[in-house]
């Protein structure tokens, strides 16, 4: 009996509901379903906004911590001699200096004494990096200097690549850079070309340097 007068209700209703509403009843359904998908889709975005946030910010301190600490293990305790012991006595120009050795043996060579200069120029003390320091700064862990080179020197491309690497500690793997050295901070910089006794080009350098020296740490 109730089941009859259910169906004839619903007949009823449906007969009576025009065909636009009961399609716009229909649609209501998946309308709040896709509005909450939208919304989880939403949330799920900031969500993974959010996180690669705290992902690279979490990466970005990891990676400071790791050039601070690599930095102090390289520079601690630095050595007040490695400017004199590393910088000072390097020597430049050395394929010149075999040129001219080979020259020097042959007994077809004239002119001797201008090879027998150039060569005394090269390996003397002329051409040796050197310099004095001034503007000494101190704090309780760090002393500061300018080191101004005292004269110019000639040298190569090769010589000015290892040199710049040397002070600017990007010629080795770092696992193999001296530890205990001081940091070194080109201040001045100036290179020239120019043509030797022999009409050779070489590279012709002045520069200053601040060094910091760590102690302390």
């Amino acid at each position: 009996m109730f089941d009859d007068f259910f169906e004839n209700a619903g007949k009823f209703f449906f007969q009576k509901i025009r065909p636009s509403f009961f399609l716009i009843f229909l649609g209501i359904p998946p309308l709040v379903s896709s509005f909450f998908l939208f919304q989880e889709k939403k949330s799920m975005e900031v969500f993974q906004g959010q996180f690669s946030s705290i992902s690279l910010k979490a990466k970005t301190a990891f990676e400071k911590k790791s050039r601070k600490e690599r930095f102090l293990e390289i520079h601690k305790n630095s050595n007040p001699y490695f400017l004199d012991q590393e910088i000072e006595s390097l020597s430049f120009l050395c394929s010149e200096k075999e040129r001219i050795k080979n020259w020097l043996s042959h007994p077809a060579i004239a002119n001797k004494s201008i090879l027998q200069k150039r060569l005394h120029f090269l390996e003397s003390n002329q051409n040796r990096l050197s310099f004095i320091d001034e503007e000494i700064q101190m704090s309780k862990f760090v002393k500061e200097t300018i080191e101004k080179q005292k004269n110019s020197i000639e040298l190569d491309e090769e010589d000015l690549k290892n040199l710049l690497g040397l002070i600017e500690e990007t010629n080795s793997n770092p696992d193999s850079l001296k530890k205990n050295r001081p940091q070194l901070i080109i201040s001045d910089f100036s290179i020239t070309k120019k043509n030797t006794p022999l009409q050779n080009e070489v590279l012709e350098l002045k520069m200053d340097i601040l060094k910091r020296e760590f102690q302390n740490l």
